[in-house]
């Protein structure tokens, strides 16, 4: 049996697909990594997350069923298929790449249930899971343990960002060090389980002789063994919003609403596969990645269709280019780039850069607009730094390097300032120079010159509070309202049969009714994605 909801087929379609041979054909490129799947259909612990601020690391949830190791499953958005808030990003990260203690313990799901997987997906809130160390250690792999030969640090575990090889560089109490290559198999894999230390500190050190350093693990199965989970900071990133709206609209009743992610902030990817960046450093495809997912299997576009935020979140300039190579179509009176000429004659569309697109997004309206004879679709559009970093959202002036010299030139004794009291950030990103601004009555200003002070706040970015601002914009227009009945914003306009189908149905239903509404005819909102697909 096949739901014809295109909420639902979308379970099946994103789960089971492997157009991508750079992922999933011959030896897949990463992995294999540790996998886990649940014990029962719907776990209690998995639809009780509540959101948090605070640092969660290997804290206690349930137990599960350890399933070896295997490749990261694709995934679908997160959260509420009709939450009025959509955040976008590239793809998934692939944590357990990295060699280090936490790299070892990373663990994903690899669940046997299609609904399962549902379920996972329409709960996922700010966490990631990770198995016990002990257990990782219980299944290391006689003979290919490195054991240190004294006390010492791990100065650097240097992984090829292509290949199955690692070059740990080991120093020792007594003043040796040595280097020892690595390399292992998709199905054996090698972990570090001991941190890198940058600083040969006594106090600090990586590890105690006798100890393992790293070792190819084998093994990993079993039943009730503990899963854990850890807050993360890219899935923490928008709550700082959500908190700051709800001050900005401080007495009126969405104040005091239970705003979280997962429900009133659907969280998607435009790829659905993992990797552990999307840069050239890890040599991967992406123009034709992106033409198989976004373009030519239409994802996001189909989800984006379903959901119909009020609001979309485009997190990056590299995920606002993706996004426009879809639906730049619909993207109206909105110059998210300008043109370059190359040697060769030839003009390219260039992203803008991220805090100048921020900056136009939340200062002025910017929609994307999609009409069709049966659909339409008006979403606010706002472009966030990337979530992954929190040094992206603190309060900072952002001179480009030109700018930053002209104000060296002009202001010597303000520069020197800056420079003593740590106000200069490094960025090794691109050209811009942060400038750390703790809000626009920070003490500093009163060392500065005032002509000085106005050039930084010519500079200056709030992105936390621009970006919750947009929210007011958007509950003052009432293109989004608070819902007194549900505590939480008004879902989007249009029927859901996500929680409650023919295939399955949520212990919790669906809170909010969605799934008594007419459905749309069969094959009305594909239709609407190819007519968007058709533009690009």
């Amino acid at each position: 049996m096949k739901s014809s909801a295109l909420e639902v087929k979308l379970v099946s379609d994103v789960r089971n697909c492997k157009t991508c041979q750079w992922f999933w054909g011959a030896v897949p490129p990463y992995g294999n990594f540790p996998v886990f799947d649940w014990n029962e259909d719907y776990p209690k612990e998995v639809r009780d997350q509540h959101q948090t601020l605070d640092y969660i690391s290997q804290k206690p949830t349930m137990k599960v069923k350890a399933c070896g190791e295997g490749q990261v499953d694709s995934g679908i958005m997160h959260g509420c298929r009709k939450a009025p808030i959509m955040t976008i990003g590239i793809n998934p990260n692939m944590t357990a790449y990295f060699p280090s203690e936490a790299g070892a313990v990373w663990a994903y799901p690899n669940l046997s249930k299609n609904e399962r997987y549902a379920y996972y997906y329409r709960h996922h809130n700010v966490y990631q899971e990770s198995l016990g160390i002990e257990f990782i250690k219980e299944n290391i792999k006689n003979g290919t343990e490195i054991i240190a030969e004294q006390d010492g640090w791990l100065l650097d575990a240097d992984r090829c960002s292509d290949h199955r090889w690692l070059l740990l560089t080991i120093a020792y109490i007594d003043g040796t060090e040595k280097q020892i290559e690595v390399a292992w198999t998709d199905q054996l894999r090698f972990v570090v389980l001991v941190d890198t230390k940058n600083k040969k500190d006594s106090q600090k050190l990586s590890f105690k002789k006798g100890e393992v350093i790293g070792a190819k693990i084998d093994g990993l199965t079993g039943a009730n063994k503990q899963l854990y989970e850890n807050s993360t900071g890219y899935y923490q990133r928008y709550v700082n919003v959500l908190n700051q709206f709800k001050t900005i609209m401080k007495g009126q009743p969405v104040a005091k609403a239970d705003l979280s992610i997962s429900e009133d902030v659907a969280q998607h990817d435009m790829i659905a596969c993992a990797s552990p960046g999307w840069s050239s450093k890890y040599d991967i495809p992406t123009q034709k990645i992106t033409k198989n997912c976004v373009i030519d299997n239409a994802f996001v576009v189909s989800q984006l269709i379903q959901t119909r935020p009020a609001v979309i979140v485009i997190v990056g300039g590299s995920s606002m280019e993706m996004f426009a190579k879809v639906f730049g179509h619909f993207l109206t009176d909105f110059d998210y780039y300008y043109e370059v000429e190359k040697e060769n004659g030839e003009k390219i569309k260039v992203i803008k850069e991220t805090y100048q697109l921020l900056k136009e997004t939340t200062e002025r309206e910017k929609f994307l607009n999609i009409k069709t004879d049966d659909y339409e679709l008006k979403s606010r559009i706002v472009i966030s730094p990337h979530f992954s970093y929190s040094s992206n959202f603190v309060e900072q002036a952002r001179l480009s390097d030109a700018a930053w010299q002209a104000f060296q030139a002009d202001f010597i004794e303000d520069t020197q300032i800056l420079m003593k009291a740590g106000r200069v950030q490094e960025n090794s990103w691109n050209s811009i120079v942060p400038i750390r601004i703790h809000g626009k009555d920070d003490h500093i200003k009163q060392q500065l010159s005032a002509p000085a002070w106005d050039v930084l706040m010519a500079y200056y970015y709030d992105p936390i509070n621009m970006l919750a601002d947009v929210l007011k914009q958007e509950y003052d227009a009432k293109r989004i309202s608070y819902d007194a009945s549900i505590s939480r914003l008004k879902r989007t306009e249009g029927a859901c049969q996500f929680c409650v189908n023919d295939l399955w149905q949520f212990p919790e239903g669906c809170p909010y009714d969605k799934n008594t509404e007419t459905p749309p005819a069969q094959g009305e909102l594909e239709s609407v994605v190819k007519e968007v697909i058709a533009t690009h």
